[in-house]
């Protein structure tokens, strides 16, 4: 039996698989304090990210990047949240939508907010 999500209702529903099956995703790993991230490549293998540093003074902005530097990832961490989510790749920036996994740890997951939950694993138009 799955476990069911209640998200806030600027929130979409999916799943961490979800987000591990879609390109471009970006999936928290380790403990909910850890700023450790992977992404989805473009064939859909996980791949890590070196771990994420604040690289602001004033409004914690997080940065990380792959081993080579093609990919990385930015966020903004506040009370409310994470939010300014953006994957960026050698030829696109792609903003992404995240929520967290319910549980004790509160991991976060993002996925292309071009992407709709449930749909084929494509950009909607």
């Amino acid at each position: 039996m799955g476990v069911a999500l209640t998200l806030a209702a600027c929130e979409r529903p999916f799943t961490r698989d979800d987000a591990r099956a879609v390109p471009h995703s970006a999936i928290q790993v380790g403990e909910y304090r850890d700023k450790d991230w992977e992404y989805v490549d473009e064939d859909g293998a996980t791949q890590k990210l070196k771990r994420c540093e604040d690289n602001s003074v004033w409004n914690t902005a997080y940065r990380c990047t792959s081993p080579d530097g093609t990919v990385e990832l930015t966020f903004n961490q506040g009370k409310r949240g994470m939010s300014n989510v953006i994957l960026h790749t050698d030829d696109e920036d792609v903003s992404l939508d995240c929520i967290n996994d319910g549980s004790g740890g509160q991991l976060r997951f993002c996925m292309p907010i071009s992407i709709t939950p449930g749909s084929p694993k494509t950009p909607a138009s």
